[in-house]
């Protein structure tokens, strides 16, 4: 399972639904792989200071608490079968480069011999979007063996809204409407081979590898 969380600073302060579900259903899918014991890697978004990533205003800076994992899946820093990889990029898969060349992520899938992935996290039409896009090109290039199938759980996904009226205020903005953007990205996904789930379960307490979408 990937979970990738980057920039909560763009969540809105006040309840949002697609947000809201996002957590809860991420929550739900993690507490299922680490009862199973099975690998999960959870990608956090860590900027320093001075470096920024255009066209976003600065967020998620390293030593903040918005590079950490929200309250509801903290948990997972306890975890055995959890690697937690802190990246300065929208793509997880780039922000897995070691400076000797060799990628964390590619190594982790080969590690445990993974052959398919669930993508859970924000923003879908952009940090989810990229990783998913990357990965499906290395592993169409046979640089993720053994991988075969990549899961974007679509309840599990959410990204963030800035209405037109609140675009034309600031510079250089753009709106954002959430819903829409959402599902372009969950399009987009499954237009570069994903596979779109609203739900991903075990088949049976007994078969530790076989999944339901």
């Amino acid at each position: 399972m990937i979970i990738t969380l980057p920039c909560f600073k763009k969540a809105p302060t006040e309840p949002n639904t697609q947000i809201t579900e996002m957590i809860k259903e991420s929550e739900r899918m993690a507490r299922l792989f680490c009862e199973k014991k099975l690998p999960v890697m959870v990608f956090l978004d860590s900027h320093h200071p001075g470096k920024p990533e255009n066209p976003y205003p600065p967020h998620c800076l390293v030593g903040t608490p918005e590079s950490n994992l929200v309250p509801a899946l903290e948990w997972l820093e306890k975890e055995p079968n959890v690697t937690i990889r802190r990246k300065d990029c929208f793509d997880g898969f780039l922000g897995s480069i070691q400076e000797d060349g060799s990628n964390v992520f590619v190594d982790w899938v080969a590690k445990n011999a993974i052959t398919t992935i669930v993508v859970a996290g924000v923003c879908t039409d952009i940090c989810v979007l990229d990783f998913v896009c990357s990965t499906l090109s290395a592993r169409n290039l046979g640089f993720l063996k053994p991988l075969e199938n990549v899961v974007v759980c679509s309840n599990a996904c959410a990204t963030f809204d800035v209405p037109l009226h609140a675009s034309k205020r600031a510079k250089g903005a753009m709106a954002h409407p959430q819903e829409l953007m959402h599902h372009v990205g969950l399009y987009m996904a499954k237009e570069r081979g994903a596979v779109i789930a609203r739900e991903v379960r075990f088949a049976s307490n007994n078969n530790m590898g076989r999944l339901d979408v």
